[in-house]
């Protein structure tokens, strides 16, 4: 049998299955992450393809080797991988910290099964539309699982998938660190990621299922009122004062009748 013959049976096989592993996720705190991120929200974040079961806290970093003058501290991916080096997990591993990598990347493969997601500098970028840093994270670990999912295990691998340029796709390269404000929430898959995802060995209905979950990372409601108010201030006034004033006539009327 040949090797094309016999990947077109596990793809059939795979597709009829149309079933997920489930993929135990334990996340790691470097430093002092948990002061900007809720990591209890994200624990309790639903997937039927991802559980967050574990939290571990490493706390005693080593100094970092760049030392340019600057009070900012940023590690090599190098040095997150000795950080790393002690934490054994069967799933999947990954860190959260507040420092920066020194390429500027917010996130690395530091090992087969080991992820590091910096989110030094985000915070500013995405408070100012009203997203939040959880949204940010839950977003790059779809990123991660589907690059597992796919067997897709290195940098240099996972280079090869994401594009540069900014689609409001989940595979988006974000050169640009303000560009993540378009594809945190309710990111896409584009037709281009798409092709690449269907020419691997995935489960029936794979995208589909992803993308439906995709659509759950969004705003919650209060702060989609906030939004509305800051973005149309006149309007809301008005909506406001029709509403009060209707409110207050139907307690008039309410009044009189029950007089």
């Amino acid at each position: 049998m040949s090797q094309k013959s016999s990947n077109k049976d596990k793809l059939l096989m795979i597709q009829k299955k149309g079933k997920y592993n489930m993929l135990n996720i334990k996340l790691v705190i470097i430093g002092h992450s948990d002061r900007v991120v809720n990591f209890d929200l994200i624990k309790k974040y639903k997937s039927k393809f991802f559980n967050f079961l574990d939290i571990e806290r490493i706390n005693h970093l080593p100094n970092p080797v760049k030392d340019d003058g600057y009070l900012d501290i940023v590690y090599s991916k190098t040095e997150i991988q000795r950080i790393m080096n002690d934490i054994e997990y069967d799933g999947l591993s990954i860190a959260i910290m507040n420092y920066g990598f020194n390429d500027n990347f917010y996130m690395h493969r530091v090992g087969t099964n080991k992820v590091c997601i910096s989110i030094y500098g985000l915070e500013s970028i995405l408070s100012e539309k009203k997203i939040s840093i959880e949204n940010f994270i839950i977003k790059n670990v779809y990123e991660i699982f589907i690059f597992n999912q796919l067997k897709i295990l290195n940098d240099e691998d996972e280079n090869e998938f994401l594009h540069s340029d900014t689609r409001g796709c989940l595979f988006d390269m974000n050169g640009d660190k303000r560009d993540i404000v378009y594809n945190t929430e309710k990111p896409i898959i584009c037709d281009e990621c798409k092709g690449k995802i269907n020419n691997k060995l995935i489960p029936k209905n794979f995208l589909e299922d992803i993308q439906g979950e995709l659509l759950k990372i969004d705003k919650p409601f209060i702060k989609k009122i906030e939004n509305f108010i800051s973005k149309y201030p006149l309007f809301s006034v008005l909506v406001t004062f029709f509403f009060s004033t209707l409110i207050n006539l139907f307690s008039n009327w309410l009044w009189e009748m029950i007089k």
